[in-house]
């Protein structure tokens, strides 16, 4: 398995119609190895957000530091540093920053979940 070093990834914006501020690392996916999946981490920094929306794929999320906002179905929740989230596919979910300091996570998506 390939070893990525953190600082090495390069960051870019992430082109997803409703977001803003929002960045996106991929350390491992098809290019990896890994053909079921991708492991990818996105920093929104304060004041930023993902889009509302929906998917017919499910993820899983770790939050790698910082703090942030998951609206799924719905509802607000607070997530912190170490905790993890699962959300499941065909419901509305959204990821956001109305902290002071950036807030990043893991996302792993099956890969015809990746954009």
């Amino acid at each position: 398995m390939p070893i990525r070093k953190y600082d090495a990834l390069k960051a870019s914006k992430a082109e997803m119609e409703g977001a803003l501020n929002i960045y996106k690392k991929v350390p491992i996916g098809q290019k990896e190895g890994w053909d079921g999946y991708t492991l990818r981490t996105f920093t929104i920094v304060p004041g930023g957000h993902s889009p509302k929306h929906s998917h017919d794929w499910e993820h899983v999320n770790y939050v790698i530091q910082g703090k942030g906002r998951l609206m799924i179905d719905g509802k607000e929740k607070d997530i912190d540093e170490r905790d993890f989230a699962f959300v499941p596919s065909n419901i509305e979910h959204q990821f956001s920053n109305p902290y002071d300091k950036d807030f990043e996570f893991i996302c792993i998506v099956p890969n015809r979940g990746e954009y």
